[in-house]
């Protein structure tokens, strides 16, 4: 984003403002993405502050190669993956509940689904659940997501796509019928 790259000439020339502005623009979306890989609301605010620290620290050695959306987010990703393998324990993902009045069943079997899902995405290798967080919960392209694993796109296509099967055999073992 052209106002991304404005900011960072901006603060490194000294204003500090500028930085902050950078935060302002991400800080809900890295959090998002953090929370969802940790389960840990405090642990994701922690992350957070690091991830933004780390980044406006590293402006210096941004090469612009990539967007600076792609470049935090990938900060944000080895952060949050080295916090999980240093406490040897999986991610738990929470997700929204879609928006609309429902009925009771019809809200019982969304919390049932959403649970089936969480239950799959701890299952998942580090590596899947991250192409599937990036991918359907932050919205990334398949190169931005590359980007952030530090990976080729077909990596990227392979880790959803295993991800999506071992999901749909979480589904499977719950007694759901799920098209192939």
């Amino acid at each position: 984003m052209n106002g991304d790259i404005r900011f960072i000439e901006e603060y490194l020339e000294g204003d500090d403002e500028a930085g902050g502005e950078l935060v302002m623009r991400y800080q809900r979306r890295i959090f998002a993405f953090l929370y969802r890989m940790t389960g840990d609301m405090e642990e994701s605010k922690d992350l957070t502050q690091t991830v933004f620290i780390k980044a406006l620290n590293g402006l210096k050695d941004f090469r612009k190669e990539s967007s600076f959306k792609t470049w935090l987010y990938r900060i944000a990703a080895n952060a949050g993956l080295n916090h999980i393998s240093g406490r040897r324990q999986e991610a738990e993902i929470d997700e929204t509940l879609a928006s609309g009045e429902k009925g009771a069943l019809s809200e019982l079997m969304d919390n049932e689904k959403r649970e089936i899902i969480r239950t799959g995405l701890d299952r998942l290798p580090e590596r899947q659940r991250t192409a599937v967080i990036l991918r359907v919960y932050e919205g990334l392209s398949c190169n931005e997501t590359a980007l952030v694993m530090g990976c080729t796109e077909g990596a990227v296509k392979a880790h959803y796509s295993f991800a999506v099967k071992k999901l749909k055999g979480v589904f499977r073992e719950k007694g759901y019928d799920v098209k192939s």
